[in-house]
């Protein structure tokens, strides 16, 4: 997928969003322990390896020299998956995290998927308001999604077509 970097105006502070490359590997693994207090859900390989991937994207946020946020996706034919987003804790409630949903919501448009989908902590409230708000629905719940900690996560969809609700 291609991607050109564009830069935003976010409470009156410049972001810069641009295709994740190798060299950000160490800085995306920072930003996860950053949000998942300490710990890193995905390792240094598997992003290496996502990162060569084509039918992948990768996006980064910058303020200045700063990794902020980071959200990941997955094209195939019919459905985007959203792998990964993820906003430093410093910088969430900026808008951040729905501006980055949003851009990949649009590559999937323009990548005719009929649908977006991702997983999300069950106990994530505050992901899931957001997720909501912009459209995505519930559909079922993954039983001990997350390995480390057993805890669920609930699959949730956005429907791109209208009146679409069938994979």
């Amino acid at each position: 997928m291609n991607f050109e970097p564009v830069a935003m105006v976010i409470n009156e502070k410049v972001y810069q969003l641009m295709p994740a490359t190798q060299a950000d590997v160490p800085s995306l693994l920072n930003l996860e322990k950053a949000v998942y207090h300490g710990k890193t859900p995905w390792s240094g390989q598997t992003f290496y390896s996502e990162l060569k991937k084509h039918n992948r994207i990768y996006l980064v946020v910058y303020h200045e020299s700063t990794l902020v946020g980071m959200i990941g996706a997955r094209f195939h034919p019919r459905e985007t998956h959203i792998t990964n987003l993820a906003v430093n804790p410093a910088y969430q409630g900026q808008k951040i995290g729905t501006w980055l949903l949003k851009v990949v919501i649009e590559l999937a448009k323009q990548n005719a998927s009929e649908l977006v989908s991702l997983e999300v902590n069950i106990n994530n409230t505050v992901a899931k308001k957001l997720y909501q708000s912009l459209g995505f629905e519930s559909t079922f719940i993954r039983k001990n999604y997350y390995r480390d900690t057993h805890t669920d996560a609930i699959n949730m969809i956005l429907w791109l077509e209208k009146g679409k609700k069938e994979v």
